[in-house]
Parts: structure tokens; C-alpha cells; sequence
């Protein structure tokens, strides 16, 4: 071969390798450009790859979750709280939960689950009224209940909810009777028996949910030595005072006069940051002649925040059914709350709450 032929394969050998890695650097960009764009993270041009976060932060509460657990669509659990039905079995473990009037005088729980948790035993579990549906609407949660009054039922479909009603899915609860108590009061079911539900339906996973601002409590020196709210719901047996706790910026929860404490666990329940909205409500009949209540929670309304030990007034604001419950300050700028678990306390006109 004469040296001048041999050039030229040399060159073109040296062209096809360029065109080669060219290639592949630019397979390589489009790959960890279109995964970054994926997980929203930003990446300027000619750098390497950025690193995908493990973690992300629940919209329930604020605390880290792992990416495929935030995926997860929680779970939503109707707890009563009828006097016989205490004390209540994994309240403590909830992400969130809101408490409003049902029947007469007695309260009732939607504790709400992140994805990730594994609570054995939750309850008694009780029927469903439409004050709630608004709120698992806006978590994206799976509903978890047995029963409930003819027009909560049949808001259910019509607001697209993922219902894990006991008497379509008996197999996901159990009765624990207990000498003299009443068997509406012994129903019970776990986590992981209503996630086996949603995945075997393929309503497991759930896009993601708009979130409040977050925030991380005060410092120690802006603690206040003691605060204590009550919202008197109805009779002394509904009574509920949130204690302060300035060494750990949270409060715990107490129940017709005495700490409120979760069977399972033996923890006393406790809240990092407390809502409390002042919400509308009608009486009325079903269709079936049932009594119910019409709570008008789409709009807004007066409310307070409590956290760190003080309490600013506030007003709550709902766009729609399925909009995120928000909570604005006197300028009209949403409030943000502490990491933890959260309450939302909903009463009406006539409850007023007392602060000290």
C-alpha cells in the first residue's frame, strides 16, 4: 500500500471514531437531560448529569418521604369517636386529620395515611357523611369507611374518589367485639389491607397534590412557656384542649378532660401545627329520610392557625370540591406551617374556640 492510500484510510478511521463518540455523548446528554427534566431538576448545558433526590416532601405533613412512596396514593380512614369506641386505634400515625360534628353531639376522624405507612390496626371505622368528601378529594386519598348516609354515597362517583367502602371489600376489615360494647363500634381494618385494595384495583398510585408552604419551627428563645386552646364541640365528653409543649414546639392533644391517647401505640396524640375553620352548615333529610348536615366548605371563611405557642387569626378558602384547603393571614398571604402532623378542627358558626 503506498503512503498516500495509507493517509487516507487513517483519516477516514479518525472520522468514523469522531462521529462515533459524538454520537454517543450525545445519546448520554439526551438520556440524563430527559431524566432530569422528568424529576423537574434543572441542569445547565455541559455539565454532568445532576443527581436524582431519594426524597421529597409529603404533602400531608412535610416530612421526607421516599420518591416511590410519595407516589403512593394515601389512605383515608373514617374513625368514630363516640365515647364507647375510645380509645381510638392509630390516630397517632395519621399524616393528618380533620374532626368535625356528625351526629347530635359526637365528633368524628378522617385520618388521613401517607403512602408509606404501615399501621396494623385503625378504628373502629365508621360511615361516611358528606362534611368529609371535600377533603379526601383534595389529598387524593382512597376512602376507607362502612357505609354512610344516602347522599354521601352517592357523591362518591360523582367526585371520582377511590372508595374502599367495607361492604364492597369486607375482606380488607375485621370485627374485635368487646364485652359491652355495642357492635357498631368493633370495626377495624389496617394499611396494608386497604393498599392491597388500591393495587389490586390499580388505584395505588396517586399524581402529585399541591401543599402548603412549610416551614420549620421557632427557635427555643421564641417559645412561649405555655398555651392552651379549647374548642368545646358540643357536650364535656367532646371538649378538646391542645397543650403547648415548648421543648418540642407541638402540642398534645387532651379529650374530655383527659390525654387523648392512641390503643396502638400508647402515645399521647399531638399535633405540630392546628388549623381551626368556622364553616356553614345546614340540616337536612336524605333521600331515604336520614338525618343530615350540608357543610358549605367551598368558598371561605373566619379561621385561626395555631402553632409555635400563638395563634393568628386567619381565613380559610376552598375554590372547589377538590381544591387544596388554604389558610391566609390578615394580608391575604397563605400561611405557612410547621413540619408534623396536622389537625383541622372544622366547627360551626356557634362553636367558638378559646385561647390562653
Amino acid at each position: 500500500m503506498t503512503t498516500r492510500l495509507r493517509s487516507v484510510w487513517v483519516f477516514v478511521a479518525v472520522v468514523l471514531a469522531g462521529l462515533v463518540f459524538g454520537h454517543a455523548l450525545r445519546t448520554q446528554f439526551l438520556h440524563s437531560h430527559g431524566a432530569a427534566r422528568r424529576h423537574g431538576i434543572a441542569r445547565a448545558p455541559g455539565l454532568p448529569p445532576a443527581p436524582i433526590p431519594s426524597s421529597v416532601v409529603s404533602a400531608l405533613d412535610g416530612l421526607p418521604v421516599s420518591r416511590v412512596a410519595a407516589s403512593d396514593r394515601p389512605i383515608a380512614v373514617i374513625v368514630e369517636n363516640h365515647p364507647a369506641a375510645r380509645p381510638q386505634w392509630g390516630l397517632s400515625r395519621a399524616a393528618r386529620v380533620y374532626e368535625s360534628l356528625t351526629e347530635g353531639p359526637i365528633t368524628r376522624y378522617l385520618a388521613v395515611y401517607r403512602g408509606v405507612a404501615n399501621v396494623p390496626r385503625v378504628g373502629p371505622v365508621r360511615s361516611i357523611r358528606t362534611q368529609f368528601l371535600n377533603y379526601v378529594a383534595e389529598t387524593g386519598a382512597a376512602l376507607a369507611h362502612v357505609g354512610g348516609n344516602e347522599d354521601a354515597l352517592a357523591l362518591i362517583p360523582m367526585l371520582q374518589l377511590a372508595n374502599l367502602d367495607e361492604f364492597h371489600f369486607p375482606a380488607a376489615y375485621w370485627r374485635v367485639p368487646r364485652r359491652g360494647i355495642a357492635y357498631e363500634h368493633t370495626m377495624f381494618t389496617s394499611t396494608a389491607a386497604l393498599r392491597a385494595v388500591t393495587d389490586e384495583r390499580g388505584w395505588g398510585e396517586e399524581g402529585a397534590v399541591r401543599h402548603p408552604g412549610w416551614k420549620n419551627g421557632v427557635p427555643p428563645a421564641e417559645r412561649p412557656a405555655w398555651q392552651t386552646v379549647t374548642i368545646d364541640f358540643s357536650a364535656p365528653l367532646y371538649r378538646v384542649r391542645w397543650l403547648y409543649r415548648p421543648s418540642t414546639d407541638d402540642y398534645t392533644r387532651e379529650l374530655a378532660g383527659r390525654p387523648d391517647v392512641d390503643a396502638g401505640t400508647g402515645d399521647v396524640l399531638r399535633a405540630s401545627a392546628i388549623s381551626i375553620m368556622v364553616v356553614r352548615r345546614v340540616e337536612g333529610r336524605t333521600p331515604i329520610r336520614e338525618d343530615t348536615w350540608t357543610y358549605h366548605d367551598v368558598g371561605s371563611g373566619p379561621a385561626w392557625v395555631v402553632e409555635d405557642g400563638r395563634v393568628i387569626p386567619a381565613t380559610w378558602h376552598k375554590a372547589t370540591r377538590a381544591a387544596r384547603l388554604i389558610f391566609t393571614d390578615r394580608t391575604g398571604a397563605e400561611i405557612p406551617v410547621n413540619r408534623g402532623p396536622q389537625w383541622v378542627e372544622i366547627i360551626p358558626p356557634t362553636v367558638t374556640p378559646s385561647f390562653l
